[in-house]
Parts: structure tokens; C-alpha cells; sequence
């Protein structure tokens, strides 16, 4: 019986390290599902924290807060009138005579997107009490809660709420805006439009008023040349005391041709005398004639050239005088027709805005984007999370 006690105990002290290892090792089994579950579970904690209740928040914000928005669209091209083509290829391009206008196009997009179109549609249209609508929730409201209610906050907004896309292939702008009425949308849009209009109009004064300036001086210029070029003659004919050189000078030609041929008839007779009567009491009369003559020729002479008092210097003197006169006269003529077509083009149009599409008055709310907005917000903060997750993953195996 001592044997078989003594084996017993021997048995029973062999088994409880057995016991305590298969205890310890169902301990463990148990352990490792429970610290994976509670892993699991904080991971599923921080998706949702971080993932879907801010989903839930933004699609609840777009359910029950989001006011509608309204949008009203416009499309535009800005025409310049083309000048009549001078040869026949050209007349042929040119059917419609107009042109597009790239540069001015652009002067227009810049303008509606200025402080200044901000300003004068302030001035036909309560801007403020458009963007600050009571219908309008507190985060789309104008002032938002981050923002004054200064110029600059509200030329900002202004810019979110109106948009301009212009197409280099087509030519042709759209002019986009939301409000949270639609007739607040359509008003701002034809008002927009309205103003880009007097802007054209505004340039095409500008220029009109600029080339006719111009050719005005011109004209001017031109009329006070001919005047002074009249009295350079004028005051010529004062100090030489003569009208016309040129028919002083014709008048003086004729005398001593007359003379000349008086000479002439006078030294036949004295030479038949001579022949006939060589004791004549007329020949010394003949011959002092005849000497009388030369003198008034010769002096007659003198007076045409040959020296500073002649009329010589005096006919170039006065023909340069007449010869300005001339151009003065047909610069006057050229300043005149450049004046006249100068106002022909003034009268008619430059510049001018056509409406392809007018704004219409929107009978459905198109924004906010719910669905959109949701799936944006959820997908990036999914990205997020994940992005988070695997950062983690790979701090911890690196410190592992």
C-alpha cells in the first residue's frame, strides 16, 4: 500500500505542471481573439470618427441646411465692324463685314471680373442684399462667419459668384451667375451684360473722338498755314509794290520787244536815207532816235535782270511765295477729306457686344452639388484614413 500511495503522489505531482501548461496555453488562445477584436473595434471606432460621421455631418448640412442656388448662363461674342476691303478677294471674305474681336473680348472679361463692374452694379442693383438673402443658410450668407462686411470681402465673394469662360476656338464667352433667387441670377447676368455693353460704348467714343480730335488739328494746322502763306504774298506785294511780278515782268518783255521794233524800223530808215539822201537834215534826227532807243532798251534791260533791284529775284522770290500757297492749299484739301472720313467712320458703330444667348430666368435650383460634394468628402477622407492606417502599420513593424 506504501508503494502504491508513493506512486500515486508521484503521478499526481507529474501532472500538475501538465495542468498549469494546457491552462495557460487555452488561456492564451482566448487572449490573442480578445486583443484582435479590441483592435478591430478601435480601428472601426477611428473610420468612423473620422470617416463617416463627417460624412453624415456634410450630407445632413446638404439635407436640411443648404439653401438652393440658381444659375443663370449667358453667351456673348464682341463684334468690330471690318473696313471696306480695297481689292476684290478681299470684298469677297468680307461678306458680312464684321470681324471678331479677340483683344477687346478679353478687355471685356477683365472688366466684369473688376472692382469697377462690382461698383456700377452696385449702382443699379442692391448687391448686398442679393448675396446677404435671409432664404441663404450661414455658411453660403454673405458677410460668412470668417469674413467682414468690407468692399474686399465682398469683391471676393462677388468673384465666386460670377464666372467668365471664354472659347479661343469659338470666340464666344459665357457669363455664369448664382444667386438665391433666380430672378437675383437672371438681373445680375443682363445687368453684367448691360454695362460690358457701355464699356464698347465708352471705347468706341474714345476712339471716335480721338481720330476726329485729330483731324481736326489737322485741318487747322493746314487752314493757318494757307493763311500765313497769304500774307507772305501780301506783305511781298506791300514792301515791292507790285501785285504780280510775273505780269510786271510780261508787261516789261512787251515794251522792249515794241521798243526793239521801233529800233529796228528806225535804223532802216536812217540806212535808206543814207542811200537816197546823204545830205538829209533827217539823219541826225534818225540817229538820235536811234540812240534814244538802245538807252530805253538797255534801261528797260537793266530793270528785268542783272542786278539786286531787277525784277529777276523778285519773281523767284514770289513764285516760292505762290508755290507754298499752293501746297498749303492742297494740304488744306487733303486735311479736309481726312476729317470728313475721320466723321464718316465716327458715325458708324466700332465696337459692339451681340447676345448669342440671353440669360434666362432658372426654374430649378442647380446648385449645391449634394451628391457630388458627399462622395468627394467621403472618398477623401477614406483616402485619408487609409493613407493614416498604413503609416501606423509601418511605424509599428518598424519598431517590431
Amino acid at each position: 500500500m506504501a508503494l502504491i500511495n508513493s506512486e500515486t503522489k508521484d503521478k499526481e505531482l507529474d501532472s500538475k505542471p501538465n495542468r498549469e501548461a494546457s491552462r495557460t496555453t487555452i488561456a492564451r488562445s482566448f487572449a490573442v481573439p480578445v486583443k484582435k477584436r479590441r483592435k478591430r473595434s478601435r480601428r472601426h471606432l477611428v473610420y468612423v470618427l473620422t470617416v463617416i460621421a463627417p460624412t453624415l455631418a456634410v450630407g445632413a448640412y446638404y439635407a436640411f441646411v443648404a439653401a438652393p442656388i440658381y444659375v443663370s448662363e449667358a453667351s456673348f461674342v464682341v463684334r468690330m465692324a471690318a473696313p471696306p476691303s480695297s481689292n476684290v478677294f478681299g470684298s469677297l471674305l468680307q461678306n458680312s463685314g464684321i470681324t471678331r474681336s479677340q483683344d477687346d473680348t478679353f478687355s471685356v472679361q477683365e472688366y466684369i471680373r473688376s472692382r469697377q463692374a462690382l461698383k456700377e452694379l452696385q449702382g443699379q442693383l442692391p448687391v448686398r442684399a442679393i448675396f446677404g438673402s435671409p432664404q441663404a443658410d450661414w455658411l453660403t450668407r454673405f458677410p460668412r462667419l470668417w469674413e467682414s462686411n468690407s468692399e474686399e470681402e465682398l469683391y471676393k465673394y462677388y468673384s465666386d459668384r460670377v464666372s467668365v469662360i471664354h472659347n479661343d476656338t469659338t470666340g464666344i464667352t459665357v457669363l455664369r451667375t448664382t444667386a438665391f433667387h433666380a430672378k437675383d441670377a437672371a438681373d445680375m447676368n443682363a445687368t453684367l451684360l448691360t454695362l460690358s455693353g457701355n464699356l464698347l460704348d465708352r471705347l468706341n467714343d474714345r476712339a471716335r473722338n480721338d481720330a476726329v480730335r485729330f483731324a481736326d488739328n489737322e485741318v487747322q494746322q493746314a487752314q493757318q498755314r494757307v493763311i500765313d502763306a497769304q500774307k507772305s504774298i501780301t506783305n511781298f506785294r506791300n514792301k515791292e509794290l507790285m501785285i504780280d511780278p510775273n505780269a510786271s515782268s510780261m508787261s516789261m518783255v512787251e515794251l522792249i520787244t515794241n521798243l526793239s521794233a521801233e529800233l529796228a524800223t528806225t535804223r532802216a530808215r536812217l540806212a535808206e536815207t543814207r542811200k537816197t539822201a546823204p545830205d538829209s537834215s533827217s539823219i541826225p534826227f534818225l540817229t538820235s532816235q536811234i540812240a534814244a532807243l538802245e538807252q530805253q532798251i538797255e534801261s528797260e534791260r537793266g530793270k528785268m535782270v542783272g542786278s539786286d533791284n531787277s525784277v529777276a529775284p523778285r519773281i523767284a522770290d514770289y513764285e516760292s511765295l505762290v508755290l507754298m500757297r499752293e501746297f498749303s492749299n492742297k494740304a488744306l484739301v487733303s486735311a479736309l477729306d481726312a476729317l470728313e472720313a475721320a466723321r464718316a467712320d465716327a458715325r458708324r458703330q466700332q465696337l459692339y457686344l451681340e447676345v448669342l444667348v440671353p440669360p434666362p430666368l432658372p426654374d430649378e435650383a442647380e446648385m449645391p452639388y449634394a451628391s457630388k460634394n458627399i462622395l468627394i468628402v467621403f472618398l477623401s477622407l477614406s483616402l485619408a484614413y487609409l493613407l493614416g492606417w498604413l503609416m501606423i502599420t509601418a511605424i509599428r513593424d518598424h519598431e517590431s
